[in-house]
């Protein structure tokens, strides 16, 4: 990944990160990767990177036994938080930590597209697998 990809990821990134609701923000590779994050400062990106994978994999082979199909996203409602975890296109996943005052159907809208902007700027980028 070039250091203009980069530094545009880190871009996107801190601007959805200003939204009041937004606690954590990152983009993993989908084989666990870590490649751009804003996290709390005792959180291990790297080991974040490695658990949002296997758990978007896991929610793949899921939905394809069941349905036939892939995971779109994967919510985790806990007490204080929601986690969010969607695919950015078939280099990356995005994982978005939300407080409990977040409104899913907004937030939905604006990770959508974030996902489609972090896909576009991935693909645009010739030197990433």
């Amino acid at each position: 990944m070039t250091s203009g990809t980069l530094t545009e990821l880190m871009e996107l990134l801190t601007g959805f990160k200003t939204m009041k609701c937004i606690e954590a923000v990152a983009v993993t590779s989908r084989n666990g990767i870590n490649m751009a994050s804003s996290v709390p400062p005792k959180t291990n990106p790297d080991k974040l990177a490695a658990m949002i994978s296997v758990l978007h994999n896991a929610a793949d082979i899921l939905t394809e036994q069941v349905k036939n199909n892939c995971a779109d996203n994967v919510v985790i409602e806990c007490e204080r938080n929601k986690i969010i975890i969607v695919g950015a296109g078939p280099k990356a996943v995005l994982l978005v930590l939300a407080n409990e005052k977040s409104t899913l159907d907004p937030l939905f809208m604006e990770i959508s597209n974030l996902s489609r902007q972090l896909k576009k700027l991935l693909e645009s980028d010739e030197t990433y697998p």
